[in-house]
């Protein structure tokens, strides 16, 4: 058993890509080495800024020899008459390596044929490595890729080094013009020498002697300690930020942090404005005192072990003051005139150049907005917070922050008086970010952010901009993954189905295009989120969130209820064998004409059972659904088990007499349409259900 590594030494990779970069490195070498015949190894991926690690402890050093069972032609036609080989017999031995009269023989059903069994011997781990390698590395796909020197090698960043070390051993090959050697560099900084590696196993040892922290998994957990013990010297607490700590982890080869200090007026700012020049444009944590108010300080990130001079601190002081003095001044400009006036500029700002100025889009969302109200507030009113949402797009200070659109808004709102309801559902309309943050406070402010983000899915699928594969350059299946998790946690009696056909009624009288056609596409498109709420939020297996959309996705709470019910009852053997009878009753009753059931057509005592049980199950549908008492109601079907199982063994559904056999079509029918109230059990994936 050896130790094995590959370095890849770049310039500066960014921070996003790393993450991928190690997932995609890992499972590329697993698959690779499972191919070889190397299963169940430890595969640890490693990054810096500067460069992308593969450790594989415990690889063989010689590659497993495989058997291999062949059978050839039948003896008959291996051998002649009179005994001699054929080429066909003499053809196998050659294949197999052996003398013909030592080639065996096997029995099967069609008689006796040729066969042996070959043994390939591995090949050495080395000469392996050195050719799946280069395959592994031009299969590794980034967000960006750069191309350099003559434009024929492409990858994340320039490569200027490889190391790639079996023990002691080099694995000889080339990626990107360069050869792979053991000589690598320490910290740009700290221990910028080029120097040899001995053996792979001292990497990690070897690279943190020479201020380097390969480990990603090192440095975060050393960057959490610096910043409790630097926010504790300054008496106070960090803000709890884990993803800027996981883009920290990325930007560093050694983890170090510095505290800072700003002057405490800025902090009569709105504390976003603080928060935004601390952390979108300075990359450093946010401190805070015990209640959780913004304190006059910063801990920002270094890629070194310290600030000797204390250069690094004040670098960051000056740019953080300056930028907060900037601020200042924008939010004293922007507060000299009311937001009504400013909103006036809102049809000089472009959305798109089909849909429109930001003055026809507030004007959609109103409209919208006012339909998906059902008088829960006011068209006026909905149409006027609809303006104002996107007032502050035309403010300097968004103009210089544009992280802060909508709650610089609601800050200006607040400062004029306005009711607190129109204030805080202009400031949090854009939340949340897809699935993830809270849904706004207000009922104004879920109404707008819904019908924000429809009238932007479905205007610009009108106009042709919808995602393709990865790419979404617009955001919208984050957009319409915000409108589904407000309407999934505010509990709204809302038909998400007919909120989404109004939107597209309302882009369809500014954007040529056939409206239906715009409406299906659309909604497709959010229902396929609300599946991803189900199975990513919710929790649900994928054939229970296909059981109950198929039943009705519009009542999103109503949906999400019924996912979770049947989640927990499914598991059940009686439950089982409901779905399994349940794919019978709908392959049965698929594309047959509704009827109404005559009790006096049945002919079978099962066929009374079952429509008696039929009718008691559909009575306690009706108490049970209005009041969400969904896992009641799934329940209430289990009786239905051993009744289906006795009717379609003693009743022939598909009988000669034409009567007869409508009406036992119409009892699964109406069975069908009871259970269709809850879920298409049909959809679920269980045992047995081939047969």
């Amino acid at each position: 058993m050896a130790t094995f590594l590959l370095e890849i030494r770049t310039e500066e990779i960014p921070a996003a890509a790393l993450p991928g970069a190690r997932r995609q490195i890992a499972e590329l070498f697993g698959a690779r080495l499972a191919e070889g015949g190397f299963s169940d190894l430890p595969i640890k991926a490693l990054s810096t800024s500067r460069r992308l690690a593969v450790v594989i402890d415990d690889l063989p050093t010689r590659q497993p020899d495989r058997s291999e069972d062949l059978t050839g032609p039948p003896v008959r036609a291996a051998f002649a008459a009179d005994g001699s080989p054929t080429p066909a017999g003499e053809g196998f031995a050659r294949k197999v390596g052996l003398p013909l009269d030592e080639v065996g023989r096997v029995e099967t059903p069609k008689g006796e044929y040729l066969a042996a069994t070959v043994v390939h011997k591995g090949r050495a781990t080395p000469e392996i490595l050195a050719e799946m390698i280069p395959e592994i590395v031009a299969a590794l796909r980034f967000p960006k890729m750069m191309r350099w020197g003559d434009g024929s090698h492409q990858f994340v960043r320039p490569v200027h080094g490889v190391v790639a070390l079996l023990d002691d051993e080099l694995v000889p090959f080339e990626i990107f013009g360069v050869a792979s050697g053991r000589s690598t560099v320490g910290h740009r900084v700290h221990a910028p020498e080029s120097f040899e590696l001995v053996t792979a196993g001292r990497y990690g040892a070897a690279m943190a002697e020479r201020s380097v922290m390969v480990d990603p998994n090192d440095r975060r957990t050393q960057l959490e300690t610096l910043a409790e013990e630097l926010a504790e010297n300054a008496g106070a607490k960090v803000h709890p930020d884990p993803g800027l700590i996981a883009e920290h982890v990325e930007l560093v080869e050694w983890p170090g942090l510095v505290a800072g200090a700003f002057e405490a007026r800025y902090l009569d700012l709105p504390p976003e404005v603080v928060v935004t020049t601390l952390r979108h444009h300075q990359k450093c944590l946010v401190l805070e005192d015990a209640d959780g108010g913004l304190q006059p300080g910063f801990i920002a990130v270094i890629d070194r072990r310290d600030d000797p001079e204390g250069l690094v601190r004040q670098g960051n002081e000056w740019v953080i003051g300056a930028r907060l003095a900037d601020a200042g001044f924008f939010f004293a400009e922007d507060c000299r005139r009311p937001l009504a006036e400013i909103v006036q500029g809102l049809e000089r700002l472009e959305f798109h150049r089909v849909l429109g100025s930001l003055e026809d889009k507030a004007a959609r969302v109103g409209e919208l907005a006012a339909v998906l109200a059902d008088g829960a507030a006011g068209p006026d009113e909905l149409r006027s917070a609809a303006r104002l949402a996107k007032a502050d797009l035309l403010t300097h200070m968004v103009g210089e922050f544009p992280e802060l659109q909508g709650v610089m808004g609601g800050h200006y709102l607040r400062l004029e008086n306005a009711d607190d309801a129109l204030w805080s559902a202009v400031r949090d309309h854009y939340l949340p970010v897809g699935f993830d943050g809270p849904v706004p406070d207000s009922v104004l402010g879920r109404l707008l952010g819904v019908a924000d983000r429809l009238d932007t899915v479905a205007g610009l699928f009108a106009v042709g901009e919808r995602p393709s594969g990865s790419k979404d350059p617009f955001g919208l299946r984050r957009a319409a993954q915000g409108a589904v998790k407000i309407v999934a946690e505010s509990g709204w009696d809302l038909d998400l189905a007919h909120a989404v056909d109004a939107a597209a009624a309302v882009v369809a009288e500014h954007a040529e295009g056939d409206r239906e056609e715009l409406a299906a596409a659309v909604t497709a498109f959010v229902a396929d989120r609300v599946r991803r709420w189900l199975t990513d939020v919710v929790g649900v297996s994928g054939d229970t969130a296909d059981a109950v959309m198929a039943a009705g996705w519009s009542d999103l709470p109503g949906a999400v209820a019924r996912a979770e019910a049947l989640e927990t009852v499914r598991s059940s053997s009686t439950f089982r064998s409901l779905a399994l009878a349940f794919k019978r009753v709908r392959n049965i009753t698929d594309g047959q004409p509704s009827a109404e059931v005559d009790p006096e057509v049945f002919e079978q005592t099962e066929e009374h059972e079952l429509h008696e049980a039929t009718r008691e199950f559909g009575c306690a549908l009706h108490g049970l659904l209005p009041e969400r008492r969904v896992e009641e109601a799934f329940t209430a079907m289990e009786p239905l088990a051993d009744i289906l199982e006795r009717f379609f063994v003693e009743v022939l559904v598909m009988c000669d007499d034409e009567r007869i056999r409508d009406n036992r079509i119409a009892l699964l029918k109406e069975l069908g349409r009871n259970f269709m109230n809850l879920a298409d059990l049909s959809k679920l994936q269980v045992e047995g259900g081939d047969h």
